[in-house]
């Protein structure tokens, strides 16, 4: 359910690029994909838990709607790798573990540079003025920390969402926005997860970030955004503490 983008920034329909990349479903308003959107949400932001079950009882008083609405929601978020399935044992959440979060870390650095650079070469006065914009409103809010209400920290997910899109919003490959929206997606649970068992405090990397990508300079954008992720996973891996005893594994082995 990622979002692509299929024409410029400055929405000009002229130079609409058709593409087979896959339709973002988010702003559609069937009742399925309000459920999707809901249950997506929960789980991206741990609501509801990694590998927790997920059983339509529940789920109808959670959202309520019926069970074939809430089984073609749940077939999309398997589609995506939120959510499990087995024959005969119903729908859970998908598991969390570091081997997964490494794995997609170095899928993200490698479509995230590619990404920031193209978008960087085909920068628009109006997408400079939506990364300043979406900066603005998410150094507003600041960081939030472990003990703070789920509310603002789901605020801050979606101001920090829309800053790392609109870095990239000029690119011209729709796949390769599609797939590096996904990928910040699940990659979200272990930001998450991180936020709540947080005990450091990393310097302000979003300004640097914003700045480098203002100033065109397509080496030290892609340095930073690469240092960006990978000081996530390190900080998870030394702070999460499903995460963290594997980590203990791992350098046991």
């Amino acid at each position: 359910m990622g979002k692509i983008l299929t024409m410029p920034f400055d929405g000009s329909k002229e130079s609409a690029t058709a593409t087979t990349a896959p339709q973002d479903v988010s702003r559609e308003d069937a009742a399925t994909f309000d459920v999707l959107r809901k249950m997506r949400e929960d789980i991206l932001c741990c609501a509801l838990k990694p590998d927790q079950r997920l059983r339509f009882g529940e789920l109808r008083q959670r959202y309520g709607t019926s069970v074939g609405t809430l089984r073609e929601a749940l077939s999309h978020l398997v589609s995506e790798g939120l959510a499990r399935t087995e024959a005969g044992r119903g729908f859970q959440v998908a598991p969390i573990s570091l081997t997964d979060f490494l794995d997609l870390s170095e899928l993200r650095v490698y479509l995230e540079t590619r990404t920031l650079a193209d978008a960087i070469r085909h920068g628009t006065d109006a997408w400079e003025a939506e990364i300043v914009s979406s900066y603005f409103l998410l150094s507003k809010l600041g960081k939030p920390s472990p003990d703070d209400p789920v509310s603002l920290k789901r605020e801050w997910g979606k101001r920090h969402k829309r800053f790392h899109d609109s870095l990239v919003a000029t690119c011209t490959s729709p796949w390769s926005l599609h797939f590096r929206s996904e990928l910040f997606d699940q990659a979200r649970r272990y930001h998450w997860l991180t936020m709540i068992h947080a005990r450091s405090r990393r310097k302000n990397e979003h300004l640097e970030l914003r700045d480098a990508v203002l100033a065109r300079d397509v080496d030290l954008a892609c340095g930073l955004i690469e240092k960006h992720i990978r000081g996530t996973v390190e900080q998870a891996a030394s702070e999460v503490p499903g995460l963290t005893l594997e980590m203990t594994k791992r350098k046991k082995a």
